[in-house]
This record gives structure tokens, sequence and C-alpha cells, in this order.
């Protein structure tokens, strides 16, 4: 019993002691590891070190030195504009001649936006280019523009099964000229 009061006296007494000075919260800041990344633009080159902050899905991983990456069935990349006027869709690609050509016609739908902009049917393999005006008010300024794509039929790889589409060295929105 002396000792449960023992006890009892000495929680007691702790309780009695004043709490300890209260400390705002530090300043918060962030963290620096370098200079700010440039923001995005309008225009992705692969063969840029940046370009896998913009693609959204659909690539596959490229080698750091690589000018061009794989596309699945449907690559989808984010692009930012100042201005919505005078923009088309460029596209530089290639369906290679050895894995595609016993595909075609290739038809392939392009999509900003989640609009429809053309679709187009190849029928020769090959390096190709895309080009057509978007209507301005598709775009929105200052926040990212989804650019999609949708291929069919795509390669499936014999080895593993993985589907290509075709293979992109640049794509964005340039100044319709």
């Amino acid at each position: 019993m002396k000792r449960v009061g023992l006890t009892l006296a000495l929680v007691a007494m702790a309780a009695c002691t004043p709490l300890p000075e209260s400390y705002p919260v530090p300043e918060q800041r962030q963290q620096k590891d370098g200079p700010e990344p440039e923001p995005l633009g309008r225009w992705i080159r692969f063969s840029d070190g940046r370009a896998a902050d913009y693609v959204i899905s659909g690539f596959l991983r490229g080698a750091p030195d690589d000018t061009w990456r794989w596309a699945s069935t449907n690559p989808t990349v984010r692009v930012r504009v100042s201005e919505a006027a005078g923009l088309r869709l460029r596209l530089n690609f290639a369906f290679p001649e050895e894995s595609h050509k016993p595909l075609l016609p290739i038809t392939v739908k392009y999509f900003v936006n989640d609009h429809l902009l053309d679709t187009v049917v190849y029928r020769k393999a090959g390096v190709l280019e895309y080009r057509k005006p978007v209507p301005a008010d598709w775009l929105k300024t200052d926040v990212d523009n989804l650019i999609r794509w949708e291929i069919d039929p795509p390669y499936v790889a014999k080895a593993d099964g993985v589907k290509l589409s075709m293979i992109v060295a640049e794509v964005g929105l340039e100044r319709n000229q």
C-alpha cells in the first residue's frame, strides 16, 4: 500500500511541473536541387532529355541517346501553348518496312483534347509526316493539351507480344504557315 501511495505522489508531483516553452513551427522552405525546370512547351523531340516529361502513355522506354521512340496503340503526349490561334499538329514518324508493310493499310486517328482531328489511311510504309491545322477553340492556353492518336492494326512482336504502332521522332503544335 505504501508503494502505491508513493507512486501516486510521484505522478502528482510530475504533473505539477511547468510545460516546456512553446516554439513556433520553423519556416518551411522548398528544397532546391538545382534550377527550376523549364515549363512544358508545344513541341517534343524524342532526342531531348526532357521528352519523358511530355509523355502521358503509350510509349516504350528508349535509350537516353535515342532520337525516336516506339509507340504502342494509343500514344498520348501533353503540350502547352501560350496562344491557341494559328497552330497545326505535326508528327514525324515511321512505319518500318520490314514489320509494317504486311499490315498495310494502317489507319491512324488523330485527337487533340479528345476532339477527332483527322482519320488517315496510310498505304505505304517508311518515313512519314502528318500536318493539319488545329481549331483554336480546341486548345487551352497555359495548361496541358493532350495529343493522342490511335493506330490500327498495330504490329505485334512475335517474341513477347508487345504491340508496336509506329516509331515517333517528333510531335507537337507548330505555327501554321
